[in-house]
């Protein structure tokens, strides 16, 4: 199933690009509501991975400062 903004759709497995996985961003090509394809979208998922990564190392240091204030 692919989670696009605001629907869902269900694709086979064999359909999607090689490379492709949870989590992995894709550019999804859909006419009249159905899928036609999709291509791997590495910039969106390296920006993605970044961004939750640094909220992560935000989340941990604020963790750490309670820890030791406590």
């Amino acid at each position: 199933m692919l989670l696009l903004e605001d629907t869902q759709l269900y694709v086979a497995v064999d359909q999607l690009p090689p490379g492709s996985a949870e989590g992995q961003w894709l550019l999804v090509y859909v006419e009249n509501g159905e899928f036609v394809g999709a291509k791997l979208d590495l910039e969106k998922t390296q920006q993605v991975k970044e961004r939750i990564s640094a909220k992560r190392a935000l989340l941990l240091e604020r963790m750490a400062l309670r820890r030791r204030d406590e």
